[in-house]
């Protein structure tokens, strides 16, 4: 009797207690954007309180009054991204991991400029309903200092998207364009203040964006001014660049002092300083393209701009080692790195790993270089891991399986842990119905990192095959255009 009722009892507490794990779960992942939400509203709702009287009167005091709400929300999101730019690290857990956090960054960043044109648009249309001229006169000196600031902050933001989603740039001009972004926040500061009106009406408002401009202040210096004195990064050298083929490189690096510790299946970022990259990177180049040229501008050449790439070494390892595809100008020119060349490491960073997810039973799916991660993990395991691990790894031919050698050996030591090459040319791709014949969908975790196609593809499948979604997991970092 008492053995049957443990076995109909475990069941059912098991299952709240997988609800009860993944409402927790689901109140993590919301709560980075539930607090911008909250944030940016803030101080509309302390205007609204101060000054209810500015919705009162005709069509141009109404779109104008509608105009400032939008404005302090704008200023407000606009703050919190310059806040999310700098990578803190509370502010990252505060987030549930960095991927978590750029990816807000992104969203927050469309709807700032969404709310600036909303408040351009309004403070138009209201001054408009008065006569045309007033609304011309606003981009004329006469309109005065408070009013231009905002005007030259509104075309600098719309040149800073214009260029981020529609021009070609290359990692380090992207990287000044979000500066030259971060800087404008303080013309578009200078303009609320400057602006007679909300924030005179209202301390509490003031003081509610002095707080917050501050913390985009200090963010903004943090992590675009004096980064090299504030931000933690550990200095290494570079011990050897080894090609793997035309272009993957493996690079191993040895700490100069302090070494980094990290878990397996995250990722850091790193910056090399090297005469063969000085040799190959200038500041402004031009090569022929057919009958064109192609212009590439690169302030600063590459020094000092930190690319983000997955770890292979372990926690074990003595060495910092990195594998790198070539998928712009800086990771192609990776194969030049002399041995002996200075490299900094900021980082780790990332919630990417076997050991972040409870279910032992796990299948990871790695697709062309987005075997890094899984290498790590792999190379981690030992015979008491006690996991059930299969690991997928899709390439275009066998001959980029480049670790395939070393994962069998582990697979012949680790219990529990076995490995499939799937050679496009020969096997086609991964596809749910083969990992379904080979493992089972029931029960399990799946690991995902690969070109976004097949993350896409397979995410979606395994959903459309009951694979409940808190049981998919995937990280990118790919913050930037093509490195």
């Amino acid at each position: 009797m008492g053995g049957g009722f443990m076995v109909s009892f475990y069941p059912a507490t098991h299952r709240c207690l997988t609800r009860g794990t993944d409402v927790a779960r689901a109140v993590r992942g919301w709560r980075g954007p539930f607090a911008l939400g909250a944030l940016t509203l803030a101080p509309v709702v302390l205007w609204l309180v101060s000054d209810p009287s500015a919705w009162r009167g005709g069509v141009a005091r109404w779109l104008t009054a509608a105009g400032v709400g939008f404005g302090l929300a704008a200023i407000s999101a606009f703050a919190l991204n310059v806040v999310l730019g700098a990578r803190l690290p509370a502010i990252q857990r505060f987030f549930g991991g960095l991927e978590k956090l750029y990816a807000a960054h992104r969203m927050n960043g469309r709807i700032v400029y969404a709310l600036v044109l909303v408040h351009v648009c309004l403070i138009l249309a209201g001054r408009s309903a008065v006569s045309i001229g007033d609304a011309v006169r606003l981009f004329t000196p006469a309109a005065g200092a408070a009013v231009l600031v905002g005007v030259a902050a509104f075309l600098v933001i719309t040149g800073g998207i214009f260029l981020t989603l529609y021009a070609r740039l290359t990692h380090e001009m992207f990287v000044y364009v979000q500066r030259a972004l971060g800087a404008t926040f303080f013309l578009a500061g200078l303009h609320v203040f400057l602006t007679a009106g909300a924030t005179g009406r209202s301390r509490e408002l003031a003081i509610y964006l002095a707080v917050l401009g501050g913390a985009a202040l200090g963010s903004f210096v943090y992590r675009s001014l004096l980064d090299d004195l504030l931000v933690r990064r550990y200095d290494y050298v570079v011990t050897h660049a080894r090609r793997l083929d035309p272009s993957v490189v493996e690079i191993a690096m040895a700490p100069v002092d302090r070494a980094l510790k990290a878990r397996p299946g995250q990722f850091v970022f790193v910056t090399f300083y090297s005469d063969r990259f000085n040799a190959q990177f200038h500041p402004v180049s031009v090569r022929a393209t057919g009958a064109s040229a192609v212009v590439e501008l690169r302030p600063g050449q590459a020094r000092d701009q930190f690319h983000p790439f997955s770890l292979t070494s372990t926690p074990a390892d003595t060495e910092l080692r990195l594998v790198v595809k070539a998928v712009g100008t800086f990771t192609r020119a990776l194969h030049l790195l002399e041995p002996g060349a200075a490299a900094r490491v900021e980082g780790p960073y990332g919630e990417f790993s076997y050991r972040n997810v409870d279910n032992p039973r796990q299948v990871w799916l790695a697709g062309g270089i987005g075997i890094t991660p899984f290498l790590s993990m792999a190379r981690a395991l030992d015979e008491r891991t006690g996991y059930e691990i299969l690991l997928y790894h899709g390439v275009k031919t066998t001959s980029e399986a480049f670790f395939a050698d070393e994962l069998e050996q582990i697979a012949a030591r680790v219990p529990g842990f076995s490995v499939k090459i799937v050679p496009e040319d020969e096997a086609g791709f991964i596809t749910v119905e083969k990992i379904a014949a080979d493992m089972g969908l029931e029960d399990t975790d799946f690991l995902i990192v690969g070109p976004p196609a097949m993350e896409s593809a397979l995410r979606a499948r395994l959903v459309s095959s009951g694979v409940p979604e808190r049981r998919i997991h995937s990280e990118r970092f790919a913050f930037g255009p093509a490195r």
